[in-house]
Formats: C-alpha cells, sequence, structure tokens
C-alpha cells in the first residue's frame, strides 16, 4: 500500500515576499564578507602552469609580494569556530603561533592553548577595532598593518572634547588586555591606518589562557622599575600603570637596538643586562691646500639627505656582517672601533668661510663610524637627547626595558628626566668633539708611523719578517695598515 504524501500548505504572499527578503539579505551578507575580506583573499594564485605561454612567463617572473604572515590555510582554520577544529588543525596553529614574533614572550604551554582559541580577523582602512568607554569583549595581537591610538578627554579651559593621538601600533603588539584583566571600560580608541591583520582572542578564553601569564610579566616589569633610582618617587599605581604600557626586549651581541630605521623612537631604553655603545657615522670632505690634506666636517654646511642616511645605513649593515669591501669609487669608509670608551678628534673648525673662500679642491669623502661611548647596565637612553646620525649597538646580550617617552614626561616628578636629558648632552661628546679628537689620533698615528720608520732606519737587523706577517686584524687595529701620508 503506497505511502500518502503529505502536502505542503501553500505560502501567503507576505510570507513569500519575507522568504523572498532573507534570501537576498543572506546573499547581500555573503557578498560583504567577501569584499571585507579581498584584500587577504587575494592571496590565493592559480599556481598551475596552463597553455598560453605568455602568460605562463609572466606568473614565473612575476615577483610575489607577501601580504602576511600566515598562509590561505592557516588564516581559514583560525577563521573557524574553536569547537569545529580538529587536532591535526590545531598541531599546524601551534607550529604557527610558535614562530609569531608576538607569541615569543610566551611559554610553550601556553601556545599550545593559544592554538586552540586564537581566532583571525581583518579590517581596512580607517575601522575602529576598539572604541574608547566602551566594554572590552577581546584583546588583540597585530599581525600586520598599523593601527593610531587616540585618547578623547575633556578639556575644562576650552570646554570641549580633545582628542590626542598617543602612538602607533606596529606589527607584533598586542592592545586590549588592560581592560580585560582589571574589568573596565577600554582606555584609548584604536583605529587603523593601513589594512591590518590581527588575531583575536576573546574575553573567556583570555581569562582561562593568559591572565595569569600576562599578570606574571607585570610584575616582572614592577620588579626591574624597582631597581632603577629614577623611579623610586613613583607610587605604585603609576608603577602600575607604567608596567602595563612597558615591554622588555631582548638583543644579541652587534645587533642594532635603535637607529638607522630600526627599534622605537617614542620609547626610552633601560639597560637591565649587558653593555652596548653609541656609534656615530662622520662624514667628512677631504680637501687638497696647497699640497696638505684637510680634512672638513660635513653636516653643518651640508645637511644629509634621507637618500644619504639610507646609504649610510646600508654600509653600518654591511660592517656589521663583515660583507663591506673598501675601495668604493669617490670616498673611503672606515671603521673604528677600540677598548677606550670614545676618541675624537679635529684639524680644520667646520666654518662658512673656509668652505666659501679657501683655495682648494676636494680630494674625496670619507664616512667614519665612530664609537662615542659605552653604555652599562642601570643607564637609560632616548630620553630626548642628541641622537643625530647614531644609533646604539649591543656589545654583549643585552636585556632592555622600554617605557613610552610621553608616558616619562607625564610622570616628570622633580624635573628628573630634564636633568637626565642634560646629563647625557653634557658627558656625551657631541660631533664637533668627536671630530676635533679623530683628528688628533689621525695625526698621532702619522707620527707614530713615522717614528718607527726612523728607528728602523737607523738600526738594521737581518730579519726577514715583514709586516705582512702581522694578522690584519692587529695592523687595522694598531692603525700600520692605513697609509695617512
Amino acid at each position: 500500500m503506497s505511502q500518502r504524501v503529505k502536502k505542503v500548505p501553500s505560502l501567503t504572499p507576505e510570507q513569500k515576499h519575507a522568504r523572498k527578503v532573507r534570501a537576498l539579505r543572506r546573499f547581500r551578507a555573503v557578498v560583504r564578507l567577501v569584499m571585507a575580506n579581498l584584500y587577504w583573499l587575494g592571496d590565493l594564485e592559480d599556481s598551475r602552469i596552463g597553455d598560453n605561454v605568455m602568460k605562463n612567463i609572466q606568473f614565473l617572473t612575476r615577483k610575489k609580494v607577501k601580504k602576511s604572515s600566515l598562509t590561505l590555510q592557516e588564516k581559514a582554520i583560525l577563521c573557524k569556530p574553536k569547537e569545529e577544529r580538529t587536532e591535526e588543525e590545531k598541531l599546524i596553529l601551534n607550529k604557527v603561533i610558535g614562530g609569531l614574533k608576538c607569541f615569543r614572550r610566551y611559554p610553550p604551554n601556553v601556545k599550545s592553548q593559544l592554538a586552540a582559541v586564537t581566532y583571525f580577523v581583518y579590517f581596512g582602512t580607517g575601522r575602529q577595532i576598539v572604541k574608547q568607554d566602551h566594554a572590552p569583549l577581546a584583546m588583540y595581537f597585530v599581525l600586520s598593518g598599523e593601527a593610531s591610538v587616540t585618547v578623547r578627554h575633556y578639556d575644562k579651559f576650552l570646554d570641549e572634547w580633545i582628542e590626542e593621538d598617543s602612538g602607533v601600533l606596529t606589527p607584533g603588539t598586542m592592545f586590549g588586555e588592560v581592560a580585560l584583566i582589571h574589568g573596565i571600560v577600554r582606555l584609548a580608541t584604536i583605529t587603523t591606518i593601513t589594512p591590518c591583520e590581527l588575531l583575536m582572542i576573546k574575553k573567556e578564553d583570555f581569562d582561562t589562557v593568559l591572565k595569569e601569564t600576562v599578570l606574571k610579566a607585570w610584575i616582572e616589569i614592577q620588579k626591574i622599575m624597582n631597581r632603577f633610582s629614577y623611579f623610586k618617587n613613583w607610587d605604585s599605581v603609576t608603577k602600575r600603570e607604567c608596567s602595563i604600557m612597558s615591554r622588555t626586549k631582548s638583543f644579541s651581541p652587534d645587533e642594532t637596538l635603535l637607529g638607522d630605521d630600526t627599534g622605537l623612537p617614542t620609547y626610552v631604553y633601560f639597560i637591565t643586562k649587558g653593555t652596548c655603545c653609541i656609534i656615530e657615522n662622520l662624514k667628512m670632505i677631504v680637501r687638497d691646500n696647497k699640497g696638505i690634506e684637510k680634512y672638513q666636517l660635513w653636516g653643518v654646511n651640508y645637511p644629509q639627505g634621507e637618500t644619504a642616511v639610507e646609504e649610510v645605513s646600508a654600509i653600518f649593515d654591511k660592517y656589521l656582517t663583515k660583507d663591506f669591501e673598501s675601495g668604493s669609487k669617490g670616498g673611503f669608509m672606515e671603521w673604528h672601533k677600540d677598548e677606550s670608551t670614545f676618541f675624537t678628534g679635529g684639524m680644520m673648525a667646520p666654518t662658512v668661510s673656509t668652505l666659501s673662500t679657501a683655495p682648494s679642491r676636494v680630494i674625496r669623502t670619507e664616512t667614519h663610524f665612530i664609537k662615542v661611548c659605552e653604555l652599562a647596565e642601570g643607564a637609560c637612553f632616548n630620553v630626548g637627547e642628541n641622537f643625530h646620525r647614531r644609533r646604539v649597538v649591543a656589545i654583549t646580550p643585552t636585556n632592555c626595558l622600554l617605557i613610552p617617552r610621553y608616558w616619562i614626561l607625564k610622570n616628570n616628578i622633580d624635573n628628573i628626566w630634564n636633568r637626565v636629558q642634560q646629563f647625557l648632552n653634557k658627558h656625551i661628546p657631541t660631533s664637533e668633539q668627536i671630530f676635533e679628537n679623530f683628528i688628533q689620533e689621525k695625526k698621532f698615528k702619522k707620527y707614530r708611523k713615522k717614528l718607527i720608520k726612523d728607528l728602523l732606519a737607523e738600526k738594521r737587523v737581518a730579519n726577514n719578517n715583514s709586516i705582512h706577517n702581522v694578522p690584519y686584524s692587529i695592523r687595522l687595529k694598531e692603525g700600520t695598515d692605513v697609509d695617512y701620508s
């Protein structure tokens, strides 16, 4: 006996219209979702070689621009709800998250838990990620792009609300954890400057996985601050707020801490471990004045442009990697590094009258990297002292505490930071002093070389040894391999 087919009741015109509108809204939502994520979805390209020869050549020769540190597959996994992720997908995310810059500070067990609860989100230009005075729902890690931090407050004198810029968030920065830990509203508004890719951790997952770890990091920063006398007049509330905005960073030997477009120029560096040095690059003009070479400091009357600064940074990087070959056309590069704290020098003051009226011609230009001074444990820099043409390089493994400069100056109790700035400007040699001592050192090396040559000429010893048998590093350090005549 055949079963009767249950007849579906027909829809009324109103129900049909509502069904049609609902389907149209879903379609529009999908289109908007695709358009909003088109930036990172564009990473997916057809990598197969086809029959079109010209298209294949263009595909093979086109330079691939990497937009993100995550692949499309990894982003797709991070977009899935955490309950739907398989163990294999969690293992993939664990390897990826462990290698990201923003997660290196956490122990392995925390990284493995983060792999299961982290989500990928994308915001276009001009989007507000979090808004001031709103309730916190998540914390974020910046993968790519930049975002501005603005704080809105009421000015009693102007009788209006004012927005102040408090900095820029760059890749590797995390934000949003303060409001989650203390259960308060957002303290600032974060707005994207460029397209930003972020990793998001929701409030309930943060309380389970990261809250204890972040609190330990803040307590560790407060212990470091107690070791410095600069913060002895700060109360516990100020120290706690400072520890929230501060960070710690480690540097390996010969790594640049600040300068050459590296580091964080808006932060003050406090050395908690290790030793580093300040290195300045001096560009000099060598003039021929009646057969005598005279040096003129470049920079007072010939300011360096952006191109020159980029060239100096590239040269300095080659020195650190030992890939630089001297003898470049039209110039001479020299690296000065010895055991003394600093050496500087001068022969000829850089005056306008000398440049304009002296009957001399320019032979060449020379760039010298000179070690200005050493900074040991307990020192600080980038408070506001002169930092033109200078960079800080680690000599030994170095750990630093980084505090935003605006926060330092905001809590300028007893005018201590202005005094620190004056102390640094007074005791760190200026460019003119470095140039003066550099020329005196040059004169002494020339005199020493002539004296040794005269002494050896008076007393001939039967010896087949020569200067070329001395190791090159010793000759370079002693200056015997450089002809200053």
